[in-house]
Order: C-alpha cells, then structure tokens, then sequence
C-alpha cells in the first residue's frame, strides 16, 4: 500500500504532547483531538504531528510520530494541517509548494477574519471546521457576508469543511451517582464566573449542592476554594476526569459568553450517561443528545427547576456514533483522497 502522508502542524500549545500524555496528564481538548485524529488517520496514512515546543522525536508506530517543528524540513507531506495559525498558511505553502494545506479552526472568528481571504485563495488553503454549526459560521464569514463578497470580487470561493471531534465510547459500568454533585470541567476562560454566580444562587434553595470544578491545564485560574461547596479538582489525567463526570449530577455549564465549536465537554459527558446544563449557544444543540434539554443561562428560576427535575429523573442521553473512529476517519478520507 503506497501511502500518502499528513502533517499535523501545532505552533501553538506551550508543552509537548504524545498519545501517552492523554493518560498521564490533563490536556485541552483540541490537543487531545489532535491526538486521536492522527492514531485515526495512521490507518491509511503516514501520519506527523509537528510541535513548535517538542525537541525530541517521539515514534509511536510505523505510521505515526510526533516531531519538533524545526524537523518537518526532511519530511515531504502530501497534505498539511495547520492548527489555527493562519500566519502559517503562507509559510508553508512557500515550504511545500506541490502539498494540499489545510487551516483546522477550533474558535469563532469575527467579520474582519473576510480580509485573509485573499491569502487562504492564493495558497488554495482549505478550512477545517469542527461541526456543522461552526462551518456554516465560518462559511458565511468567508463567503457569504457583504465583505466576503467584496474580497469575493477578486478572490475564489474558499471551501469550508467540518470534520468532528473523536469521543471512544466508554465501558459503562454500574456507578452510584450523586445528585447533588455538579461538575465544571472546561477552562476557566470559558464562563466559569457565570457559573460560579449561578451554582451561589442555586445554593440558596438547593443547600446540599456541591460544586466541582476541574481545568484542563492550559489556561490558569485564579479561583480558589471560594466557599465549603465549591470544591477545586484542578487538572485531571482524562480517566480521572472521567469518573467524576459519571458520578455527577449533570455536567454543569449555564453560560452564554464561550461559544464551543464542538465542545469535547457536551460530547463525553453524554457518552457517560451525564447530562450537560448548557445554553443554547454555539455548537451545543448540534452535539447534545437530543434528550439533553438546553437553558438560558439567564434563568435562574429555570435551572433551578430544571437541577429539580434531573434530581427526580435524569434525562436519557447516550453516546454518539458519529464521534466513532470510523465515521471520524471517513469524513477526513473525504477531504485527504
């Protein structure tokens, strides 16, 4: 099997990262979806992973390693994937002139993100988004905005893909779950004041609640044990994060400022039977079991109810076969052959 090769480019995450660090230490979650993605793709592909903050070789398989960035000039790569970065795109279209470059996107971008337009053409860069929701998003922000078109005038279409996130299914077993454990475990960036002042008012008629609250690591926070109920996890290897997820209430995230592109948080959470107290923002209709009700985060007297009624009887929420190694791996096969 003559097989084609994929460069996974990150010039961003502080620390180096392999397969083994998913169980060894807590990780964000693009980081982790990296991870996966390149053991999917290394069935078919001669899969890298560049890293601008690795400085040593990590081979992992016959068909997968983890490199230095400074190292990706001995590699020749049919496809790139740039995570984030768009300064790159330039960069390494000049590097591999004869390779398909792909940007991955993992956040929302603003109006003015119309104006690279005109680069992402030239390099004939394709976008990867990370669920229907931010695709049609982005899409609209490159292609269909009144400042797109403009761009547009001189400047092809730029084509928008999405490719969602892997999720294992679990191997559920019986659990006593706690119905007055609530669960935080996102970066703290990503409304964790908003939820902090809602569980407070919760507290006030639901005394027995208890709040967790767990960080992957990468962003620092300035939270403490605020109060007896709040209690502080910090940053969990992904097995221990897991258990905690299975044993609680419902993951717990009434905000309305951080909109996920995917949100490994709603995704896992339903894979472990767990429901998320989410608004309805970003990608979380797409992603949530259709039986996980959504809220306004807003609504004080709403969530209150809806804590109630969990407590009485959860709602039914499973995994999603869609975030399966297989389907993963044949939507990329869709954008790599």
């Amino acid at each position: 099997m003559n097989r084609k090769t994929v460069l996974f480019l990150d010039n961003t995450y502080p620390k180096a990262y392999q397969s083994s660090t998913l169980q060894e230490q807590a990780i964000g979650g693009t980081e982790a979806s990296v991870v996966k993605t390149a053991q999917i793709l290394s069935q078919q592909f001669n899969v890298i992973v560049a890293q601008k903050y690795r400085i040593d070789n990590c081979v992992e398989s016959e068909h997968l390693q983890f490199i230095p960035k400074f190292d990706i000039k001995s590699t020749s790569p049919d496809f790139i994937i740039i995570l984030r970065k768009f300064p790159l795109v330039k960069e390494m279209r000049k590097q591999f002139p004869k390779a398909q470059i792909f940007l991955w996107l993992h956040t929302y971008k603003n109006l003015e993100y119309a104006f690279k337009k005109h680069i992402l053409a030239k390099t004939n860069c394709h976008i990867i988004c990370n669920s229907k929701t931010h695709q049609q998003d982005t899409n609209r922000l490159l292609n269909d905005t009144w400042l797109s078109k403009i761009i547009g005038m001189t400047a092809k279409k730029i084509p928008v893909h999405f490719c969602y996130n892997p999720v294992a299914a679990p191997n559920l077993k019986p659990i006593d779950r706690n119905i007055n454990k609530l669960l935080f475990f996102s970066s703290p960036n990503k409304g964790l004041d908003q939820v902090i002042k809602c569980f407070e008012y919760l507290r006030q008629s639901m005394p027995k609640l208890r709040l967790y609250i767990a960080n992957p690591g990468y962003k620092k926070s300035n939270n403490k044990s605020l109060n007896p109920q709040i209690n502080i996890l910090g940053s969990l290897p992904h097995e221990q994060m897991m258990q905690h997820v299975a044993e609680s209430l419902c993951v717990f995230y009434p905000q309305n400022t951080f909109a996920e592109t995917f949100g490994l948080i709603y995704a896992e959470a339903n894979a472990y039977r767990t429901p998320v107290l989410a608004h309805d923002i970003g990608s979380a209709r797409e992603i949530l079991h259709p039986n996980n009700p959504l809220v306004d985060a807003n609504n004080y007297q709403e969530i209150v109810q809806t804590i109630e009624n969990w407590q009485k009887n959860l709602p039914e929420v499973s995994y999603n076969p869609q975030f399966s190694d297989d389907f993963i791996l044949n939507q990329w096969l869709g954008l790599l052959i």
